[in-house]
């Protein structure tokens, strides 16, 4: 992979991407190299961002690209792909070849990455090294030994056996592909994230291919430009320059950079780079009015790669008889203008990684907009499901909440509620739930506003009633009118 042939050419460490079935011990196995607990950081033990992290293995660099596991996230593991030298491609003795191990090997076929096997959890009683040789042979992966040149180790990533071995297979094979760069040409390389922070301004996270990235030097991407006004190596240090195959954070993009991207240092940057006018970031809005068959969404997430995965997961949803809605999606905090969008649109805010302002906090409680808030994907993914079933059953014609509890005398209750949506009338039967339970029903015998009686109280109102029930009701309990009596 000799990338230029000027005599000035000087040699440059290898840019390895870990790939691998879910749970098949990538970010373990990178625990271990980097002595470091990353698992323990990551919600739900699951690695959600490309990440790029550089080691030091006899007095060699080597820089990693952590790629997720998940089939949800293919996208952002061919990135980590088109920006490595070389892969290694991880796979359990326990459980050989799997769904996402042949869309890795796939991947590093259409990129013509060269890769190198780790046959991981050895340690465990149920390996079978030979099995699992067998379905990467069946697979179309040809080991050496086996009629193959690919090379492999075996590993355990939690003991740290045969870790070692593996990194000295990688500079081994890096030496092959005889890895340059021009310290004099204009810095180029990957974007491997994007995000907006409130306080610092758009970072990117970028792997330098070629070149030497210096502040100051104007930068740019197909959808993307700015001059660089802080440099931050991989331990979060600020440098004055950066060589190739360092994984960096860049501030001083005007806007949101794509990930995936090639970057361009140097005055003729925006001359090969002409910005596109939408970013990444500014989704066009899809209009839909609100209906009981319709789920509206508005997305907001920390970074741009999870962004885009999130939204591709959520637009290939399908649900018999109800559509699900993108109407935005962006990245950053949760602001008021979110909010504001949500309540015109009478749509759920799905937040992945990401905040809540203060002012779009209460906001959103005057408005009674739902904000969904996780680190993990597939929380996200469960409580839509849980909404596309309320959508699918007929909505109440109203709904109270009960604020406070005056007297029982047997069945016969008074008590103190506000209504959350729709009419409540006189004279009605209502379930009673508490929390998602159903713990009864009652009738609504008298309505009183201001001490006086009356027929039917409006949403948002508050006011006392008297109800005939079994259950006992209770200050948070709510109860449904779901059908003209």
């Amino acid at each position: 992979m000799k990338e230029n042939s000027d005599e000035k050419l000087m040699p440059r460490p290898p840019i390895v991407a870990v790939l691998g079935h879910v749970d098949h011990g990538k970010t373990t196995l990178l625990d271990f190299i980097r002595k470091t607990n990353l698992v323990a950081k990551e919600a739900g033990g699951i690695t959600q961002s490309t990440g790029a992290y550089e080691i030091i293995h006899n007095d060699k660099k080597i820089t990693f690209i952590d790629t997720p596991g998940h089939e949800a996230f293919s996208k952002m593991r061919t990135r980590g792909a088109q920006a490595a030298d070389l892969a290694i491609l991880v796979v359990a003795a326990d459980d050989g070849v799997q769904p996402q191990t042949k869309e890795s090997i796939e991947i590093l076929n259409s990129t013509k990455t060269p890769y190198i096997i780790a046959i991981n959890k050895i340690d465990k009683p149920n390996a079978d090294i030979e099995r699992t040789k067998n379905t990467l042979t069946a697979s179309g992966v040809f080991l050496e030994g086996y009629g193959g040149n690919i090379s492999w180790h075996a590993i355990s990533a939690k003991s740290g056996q045969g870790v070692n071995e593996l990194l000295d297979l990688i500079l081994l094979a890096a030496e092959l592909e005889n890895l340059t760069f021009n310290p004099a040409a204009p810095a180029k390389g990957v974007i491997i994230e994007a995000k907006m922070d409130s306080n610092r301004g758009v970072i990117a996270a970028v792997i330098i291919k070629d070149g030497t990235l210096r502040t100051g030097e104007k930068i740019a991407t197909p959808s993307a430009f700015g001059k660089i006004k802080i440099l931050e190596n991989f331990l979060g240090k600020s440098v004055k320059e950066l060589s190739p195959s360092s994984s960096t954070l860049i501030l001083g993009f005007e806007t949101l950079p794509q990930t995936g991207e090639e970057f361009l240092a140097g005055e003729d940057a925006l001359k090969i780079y002409a910005p596109a006018e939408k970013i990444i970031n500014n989704s066009k809005p899809h209009e839909a009015t609100a209906s009981n068959d319709i789920l509206n969404i508005l997305i907001k997430a920390d970074v741009s790669g999870s962004l885009e995965t999130l939204t591709e997961i959520i637009k290939n949803l399908a649900y018999e008889d109800v559509k699900i809605n993108i109407v935005t999606s962006s990245i950053g905090e949760i602001t008021d203008g979110d909010i504001k969008e949500a309540s015109s649109k009478n749509a759920i805010i799905f937040g992945f990684k990401t905040k809540t302002n203060k002012i779009a906090e209460n906001l959103a409680k005057s408005q009674n907009v739902k904000i969904v808030l996780s680190e993990i994907i597939y929380e996200l993914l469960d409580f839509i499901k849980k909404e596309i079933e309320l959508l699918k059953k007929p909505a109440p014609l109203a709904e109270v909440e009960i604020l406070k509890t005056f007297s029982q005398k047997g069945k016969t209750q008074l008590i103190g509620g506000k209504i959350i949506s729709g009419t409540i009338r006189n004279n009605i039967r209502v379930k009673i739930f508490r929390g998602e339970s159903e713990i009864g029903f009652g009738k609504i015998t008298s309505l009183k506003q201001q001490k006086k009686d009356v027929s039917q109280v409006p949403t948002g109102e508050e006011f006392g009633m008297i109800i005939e029930s079994s259950a006992t009701i209770s200050p948070g309990d709510r109860l449904f009118w779901t059908k003209e009596q």
